[in-house]
């Protein structure tokens, strides 16, 4: 019985190092990109947002909670490049106060699966709709619904539908979210003219039926991303757009857009199991099962040799004398 000791301690040995290849660099690439069957509802509130209200009875801004609902969804028959995951956004904003709807938007996108930057595949078809009935295309760039896995302490350029450019959102630190350590990125886009809207003068006072007025736009976005998924669990906008003309500006969607704290508290436990998971498979897996491969290895080459010595010295003791 003890001769099997190390052979059984070799062959153990050799398994666990395989092993140990295998969860990095089998199991873990794996796991660390975004699932196909992808479906998440978020939740999302404005308290105390200034809105316009289009009403041509009201034509001016207006103060209300908002409540916000935006579903992504992947699209799993969409014919994209291998490792190009495709997704689908609608979003609802709606007056919490009756529940009135004040803001649809949607949107299709295209990212690579494990760095989450946009990619304009030509058959993947990412648009923006413009109307209940049409779609235009856009080409898009930077970061779009996550950061990549294993996200690194650097600024990285994100996406913005309103400037339809990628902005950089700059590294700031680490924070505590609910027990989990997150990196907090801050992405800072400066008032600007992002389009002209005909609008009726009266809304600045003016006499004349409609002016052309410019929508200007700014945006102060803070994301919290677990950096080992890259997955947002947190996300707070300091939002300003207005209606501009000679000299008036009138609000049309002012105010702090943020994650719910039900929505925080579900984010992080959705997150966390996932980023264990991928931790362990990236480095604490692999570095246990080579240590302790490489051990039993080492500890069942030394009792092989033994054995051998062992053998040797019996087969010496036993031989017979050789007499003339």
């Amino acid at each position: 019985m003890r001769r099997l000791i190390g052979p059984v301690l070799v062959g153990l040995g050799v398994f666990l190092i395989v092993a140990a290849g295998l969860a990095r660099f089998y199991a873990y690439p794996a796991l660390a990109k975004t699932p196909t069957n992808y479906a998440s509802t978020t939740l999302l509130e404005a308290d105390g947002a200034e809105i316009f209200n289009s009403d041509p009875e009201v034509l001016e801004s207006e103060v209300h909670d908002l409540a916000i609902e935006s579903y992504t969804v992947a699209d799993s028959g969409a014919e994209a490049p291998e490792g190009v995951d495709v997704w689908v956004n609608s979003t609802t904003v709606t007056r919490t106060v009756d529940g009135s709807v004040f803001q649809q938007t949607r949107e299709r996108v295209a990212f690579d699966e494990v760095s989450g930057a946009a990619d304009n595949c030509e058959e993947c078809d990412t648009w923006e709709a413009v109307s209940a009935e049409e779609e235009a295309p856009v080409e898009r760039e930077g970061q779009l619904y996550k950061f990549p896995f294993d996200t690194e302490k650097k600024d990285y350029l994100v996406w913005d539908g309103n400037v339809e450019e990628a902005v950089p959102a700059t590294f700031e630190g680490e924070e505590e979210l609910h027990g989990m350590t997150v990196y907090k990125f801050v992405q800072q886009i400066e008032p600007t003219v992002i389009e002209t809207r005909e609008v009726p003068g009266s809304v600045f006072g003016s006499d004349e039926p409609s002016v052309d007025a410019d929508m200007v736009y700014g945006m102060t976005r803070t994301f919290y991303i677990e950096p080992t998924t890259g997955s947002p669990v947190d996300r707070v906008e300091e939002r300003t757009q207005e209606l501009s003309y000679n000299g008036v500006d009138v609000q049309a969607f002012t105010g702090t857009v943020q994650y719910t704290d039900e929505q925080v508290e579900t984010s992080v436990d959705d997150v966390k199991t996932k980023a264990t998971l991928l931790g362990a498979l990236q480095l604490l897996a692999p570095l246990a099962l080579l240590v302790i491969g490489l051990g039993a290895l080492a500890a069942g080459l030394v009792l092989n040799r033994r054995n051998t010595r062992d053998d040797a010295s019996v087969d010496k003791k036993d031989r017979p004398l050789v007499t003339a």
